[in-house]
């Protein structure tokens, strides 16, 4: 063993993290090479001090309490599959503004595959995309898409089918195949029900019901397996708009300089009518 191989293996050896072998030889080296006997003998100093001069601390009962409370829910918390996101709590009702096709499939297609590998029911009612597109964007990203769309665990549909299977928009029409879908998930054994929705085919006359829906959804879903995310074009978006949105939902996801952004939205309940 050289010289510069003890450098790097200094802090492990202090440690006690080296495998046997590896000990074995450093301490051979360090019983005949002086220099090295004394890089370690200050390296052990230096941490020596290090250990007496940091102060401990009690953490506050307070502080304790929350940490035991949140362990003991990490049922309720999934994964999301977005980077910037990560977990969020069953009952979440995301808002996701996007700039293009590229931007739609670039969170929706982890979201659902993310929701697949965790045993959910997903459902992806597309607009924006056509049909073929947002098949070939998850059958690209996940080999075995198929089975999960075989087996009804995948659900990709078009937006008319969901939002306007009477001709119009019905909020009490959606809510109930969200619900029957979440029941049905729940029946046969799935972990809950994913949905990503896209309302850019929303008029502006539709515009005061479907956001009354949106806000509908959070109360609905608080206490249930259940995560929503819709996305909004931000160029068809007037101001009061967006204020709706975010006003909504209680994740609010946009790009940023290139990068996916993150904003929570703790008074998402209490939208001004």
């Amino acid at each position: 063993m050289k010289c510069e191989d003890i450098c790097e293996l200094i802090c492990a050896y202090l440690d006690n993290e080296l495998e046997p072998k590896a000990q074995k030889l450093l301490e051979k080296h360090l019983e005949e090479c002086e220099r090295c006997r004394l890089e370690v003998s200050n390296c052990r100093c230096l941490k020596d001090r290090f250990r007496k001069g940091i102060k401990q601390f009690k953490a506050p009962d307070e502080l304790k309490y929350r940490i035991v409370r949140e362990l003991s829910r990490i049922d309720e918390y999934r994964e999301t599959g977005i980077q910037a996101l990560d977990l969020v709590h069953w009952g979440s009702h995301i808002a996701h503004f996007y700039e293009g096709k590229n931007e739609i499939s670039e969170i929706a297609t982890p979201y659902i595959i993310n929701g697949l590998e965790q045993n959910e029911w997903c459902v992806w009612i597309v607009s924006g995309l056509s049909l073929s597109e947002a098949r070939d964007v998850i059958m690209c990203s996940l080999p075995d898409a198929k089975k999960y769309l075989d087996k009804g665990q995948l659900e990709i549909l078009h937006y008319k089918d969901w939002y306007l299977s009477n001709g119009h928009f019905d909020s009490q029409v959606s809510m109930k195949s969200a619900f029957d879908r979440y029941n049905n998930a729940l029946y046969n054994g799935y972990s809950g029900l994913r949905v990503a929705g896209n309302p850019c085919w929303v008029s502006q006359d539709d515009w005061d019901a479907f956001i009354d829906f949106e806000d509908s959804i959070n109360n609905a879903i608080t206490d249930k397996k259940m995560l929503a995310m819709c996305s909004y074009s931000q160029y068809q978006c007037a101001e009061n708009q967006i204020s709706d949105i975010i006003n909504t939902h209680e994740y609010i996801l946009l790009k940023d300089n290139n990068s996916w952004r993150v904003r929570k939205n703790n008074g998402h309940n209490n939208r001004v009518k």
